[in-house]
C-alpha cells in the first residue's frame, strides 16, 4: 500500500489552444470582406456628397441667370419713301445686339428671329444662325433687318400721316432661347427677350427714343 501511495503519476500535458484565426481558418476571409464593404460604403457615400455639393453650388451659389440682351444702336441704310401717289417706304435696318452671359458656364441659344414691326404689324425680320455666348462673356451680333410697307395689310392706316410728319414710330422684337451648361453635368433652359420701341426720322435718316424694357 506504501508503494502505491508513494507511486507519482505523470500529469498529463496541458492542452494548447491555437489563436482563433488559426483554429478557424475562415475567420479572416469573413473580416477581410468585411472590411472591404465598409470601403466600398465610404467610397459610395463620398461620390453621392461630391455630387450634392456640387449641385448645391450649382443651384445656390452660382445661381443660372438668362442672358441679359441689350438693343444697343439701329443704323439706318437705303432710306426710301413717298407720300404719293401713295404712301410707302422701304429701308434697311442694322440692329447692334449684345447678349450678356452673367453666368459661370457657356449659354448655347437656337435660331432666333429679330423682327421690326410697325402699328403692330411685322414689316421685317432676320433670323439669325444657332450660336452661343461663353462664361461671363459677352457677344455682339449685328442684324440686317428690310422693312417694307408693302407688307403692310390693305385699309387705313396712318402711315401717310407719319410720313409727312417725317417719323415713324417701330419696335424690335427678339427671344433668344437656349441650353445653359453649367460644371458639366447641369443643363437649365433660359430665355431671354428683347422688346424696344424708337423714332425713325426720315429726313435725317437717324434713329432717336431708343427704349428697351
Amino acid at each position: 500500500m506504501a508503494d502505491q501511495e508513494n507511486h507519482s503519476w505523470p500529469m498529463a500535458p496541458a492542452l494548447i489552444y491555437q489563436k482563433s484565426d488559426e483554429e478557424n481558418p475562415t475567420f479572416k476571409a469573413i473580416r477581410k470582406e468585411r472590411t472591404n464593404n465598409k470601403c466600398f460604403v465610404f467610397i459610395f457615400a463620398g461620390i453621392v456628397i461630391h455630387c450634392i455639393f456640387i449641385l448645391v453650388f450649382a443651384l445656390i451659389v452660382l445661381r443660372p441667370k438668362s442672358p441679359d440682351v441689350k438693343l444697343r444702336s439701329v443704323t439706318v441704310k437705303g432710306l426710301r419713301y413717298a407720300t404719293s401717289p401713295w404712301p410707302s417706304f422701304n429701308a434697311t435696318l442694322t440692329a447692334e445686339i449684345t447678349i450678356k452671359n452673367p453666368n459661370f458656364g457657356s449659354f448655347r441659344f437656337e435660331n432666333t428671329t429679330a423682327s421690326l414691326v410697325y402699328e403692330g404689324v411685322k414689316i421685317g425680320g432676320k433670323r439669325t444662325s444657332k450660336s452661343g455666348v461663353n462664361a461671363r462673356g459677352t457677344k455682339v451680333m449685328n442684324v440686317g433687318i428690310d422693312v417694307r410697307s408693302s407688307r403692310l395689310p390693305e385699309g387705313p392706316n396712318n402711315l401717310g400721316n407719319d410720313l409727312n410728319s417725317g417719323t415713324l414710330k417701330l419696335s424690335g422684337q427678339a427671344k433668344f432661347s437656349g441650353t445653359l451648361h453649367l460644371v458639366k453635368i447641369l443643363r437649365c433652359k433660359k430665355t431671354s427677350e428683347l422688346n424696344c420701341t424708337f423714332t425713325l426720322y426720315l429726313t435725317s435718316r437717324t434713329i432717336k427714343d431708343l427704349l428697351c424694357y
